[in-house]
């Protein structure tokens, strides 16, 4: 008798595989990553074969209806990954295979069956063991290598996929590639994301480019990962499964033996510290030399004005030489907030709790996105003097403006990006930005201003640092001067951002990371849970950490449960959120752990996060 070992396309409790046997006129067109029908819990549902067998421990198996269609949906090497992924960020085996590799128009549609860290250069040849490289250099210098590497590859007659945060940097690869390339992203519809699909698993597709999805593309032959600006938060997915794109491409890369690039002008603390520890080759490109930037600190402790007088001063020095010039602000709006100076109320969101951004005439919840008209008069002393505060990038448009008049000046933010041509093809004297426009490609820069380098500095979480380092870095990379105003101009972030010295930062920051137990030299879960009424969550996480704090003690696991405390943002949409953190130190005996994953996996109605790009 034939078995066939099924993952549901459903929730389940305490298995994802369920055994079913195979009708006797099914058996000739049953093989393993086909998709069939099957009863489950009184319903028919869809699933994927994933092993064949020929007995089962289970007395009374159900049958499978039929088969979908004879043609696999997918190959065993994303068998294997997925179920790397259930393991790894403890979801079930049928969401990572469902949401992530089988395409879902499938149901709908009926197809065809068809250490020296540092190197000199970078050598791919035919090998049975992939390489994995971190590039750190310029977009324009990491561009040249991707392109000369794609070619190697593409003689040898394999496939490559390319993963990029931003869908406008795919035309840096398209112009330059003649080969047949799909583009997999978020955006597609059903029928055109199976179309890619079935073209990229039938071989018609050598290259495949876009976002996070295009890494579960159905490659047959891949022989090449490449990930630029890794750095980037967009590869941490924001729904369960909750993977980071470059984990999931170094799992790939092993089940495939295929060669991993990853790219960045900035890489991230962990990315960095595995090239010092070989896991992967580092290679900085070798560039002409060139005029040292020109970068000074200006203590904001001793200033009045949003902008300083020396950078009042080089901003009149830049616009006397037609040169254009940024300023970086990362707030949005007119302020920080919209309150009452003579009894400190602040007009706040009803469903999140936040400081609602002044925008004109409105106000704005950037994390629900709710838009409030403020009251003329304060509700708590009936004031007539209720304002903005705090310093945003329109606001600050309007002081430039006054120091400048005759100035042509623009806004780039993402709510206005849709308005915005080229930036090349724009006129303009002076642009005010957030870090949403580091997806620009400028045009040669005189000046950068940093108008607030603390701002990014004061979030309680143990990236704060990285990412605040990482925008200013690029942005300050940008101009031939630079500018930094700062309230801490001792701080070393600062000193190593005026330096533009990467490796200065990274040696602080991975210092104060094993000083305080924070990764590389930990790993990290996010346990949240949320409930519309706060006494409820209070108890609910109570509850599972004393039940964690068991499962340590009994099991003798090096690990560090933190106490239960709200989250930094505390509610959305009406929703309380509260935390627990986990600090997992190194594992030898890496059985042991199974106790703690198999409790996380059985927690309902938890979001477990596993490597959280931040803990607010």
């Amino acid at each position: 008798m034939q078995i066939a070992q099924i993952v549901p396309n459903a929730r389940t409790q305490k298995t994802d595989i369920f055994d079913y046997s195979i009708p006797e006129e099914l058996l000739p067109q049953i093989k393993v990553g086909i998709l069939v029908e099957i009863p489950f819990s009184g319903r028919k549902i869809e699933g994927i074969i994933i092993e064949l067998k020929r007995r089962s421990q289970t007395k009374k198996l159900k049958s499978i209806f039929k088969i979908i269609d004879p043609t696999p949906v997918v190959d065993e090497t994303h068998i294997k990954l997925s179920q790397w992924m259930s393991n790894y960020y403890l979801v079930s085996l049928g969401k990572t295979l469902f949401k992530n590799i089988v395409p879902p128009a499938k149901r709908i549609l009926k197809t065809n069956t068809h250490n020296d860290t540092y190197k000199k250069s970078i050598v791919v040849k035919n090998q049975k063991k992939g390489k994995k490289f971190l590039i750190q250099g310029e977009f324009q210098e990491r561009i040249k290598i991707y392109l000369k590497i794609i070619s190697k590859i593409l003689n040898q007659k394999k496939q490559i996929i390319i993963l990029v945060p931003d869908l406008s940097l795919i035309h840096f690869f398209t112009k330059y590639l003649k080969n047949s390339i799909s583009i997999i992203h978020g955006g597609l519809t059903r029928t055109q994301r199976f179309i890619e699909w079935d073209q990229i698993r039938s071989g018609k597709k050598q290259i495949v480019i876009g976002s996070n999805s295009a890494l579960f593309s159905p490659t047959k032959n891949l022989g090449l990962i490449i990930i630029d600006q890794e750095e980037n938060d967009t590869y941490k997915n924001d729904r369960s499964p909750r993977f980071h794109a470059v984990k999931v491409a170094e799992k790939l890369s092993q089940l495939t033996n295929s060669n991993l690039i990853i790219g960045s002008v900035a890489p991230k603390i962990d990315s960095f510290y595995k090239s010092l520890r070989n896991y992967y080759i580092l290679y900085k490109p070798e560039k002409k030399p060139q005029k040292n930037q020109e970068i000074s600190i200006v203590d904001m402790n001793n200033q009045k004005q949003a902008v300083s007088l020396p950078l009042q001063e080089q901003i009149e020095k830049f616009l006397s030489i037609n040169k254009k010039i940024i300023l970086v602000l990362n707030r949005k709006g007119e302020g920080t907030k919209f309150a009452c100076p003579d009894c400190k109320w602040q007009f706040n969101c009803p469903k999140c709790g936040l400081p609602l951004i002044p925008q004109e005439d409105k106000t704005f919840c950037f994390r629900c996105q709710n838009i409030l008209i403020p009251p003329s008069n304060c509700p708590k002393c009936q004031g007539v003097n209720l304002r903005p505060f705090g310093l945003g990038i329109k606001r600050l448009q309007k002081f430039v403006k006054d120091l400048f008049p005759q100035t042509k000046i623009i806004l780039l933010e993402e709510s206005n990006s849709k308005l915005l041509p080229d930036i090349k093809k724009l006129s303009w004297d002076i642009a005010i930005v957030t870090s949403y426009a580091l997806k620009f490609n400028f045009p040669k820069i005189g000046l950068v201003g940093i108008i607030d380098a603390d701002q990014g500095m004061n979030f309680p979480d143990f990236q704060a640092g990285e990412k605040n380092f990482q925008t200013l870095f690029k942005f300050l990379k940008v101009g031939e001067r630079g500018i930094i105003q700062t309230h801490l101009p001792e701080n070393p972030l600062i000193s190593s951002l005026a330096q533009l010295d990467y490796e200065k930062f990274f040696l602080q920051e991975l210092a104060e990371r094993r000083k305080f137990g924070f990764p590389p030299f930990r790993k990290l879960i996010r346990l949240q849970y949320k409930n519309l009424e706060e006494y409820q969550v209070k108890k609910e996480v109570q509850v599972v950490h004393n039940e964690l704090i068991k499962i340590v003690r009994n099991n003798d696991l090096k690990i560090e449960i933190l106490e239960p405390v709200p989250a930094f943002f505390k509610k959305k949409r009406q929703y309380f959120y509260w935390q627990i953190i986990i600090k997992i130190y190194p594992h030898k005996d890496m059985k042991k752990l199974s106790y703690l994953k198999n409790y996380l996996r059985s927690l309902p109605k938890w979001i477990i996060d596993v490597d959280p790009i931040n803990l607010l």
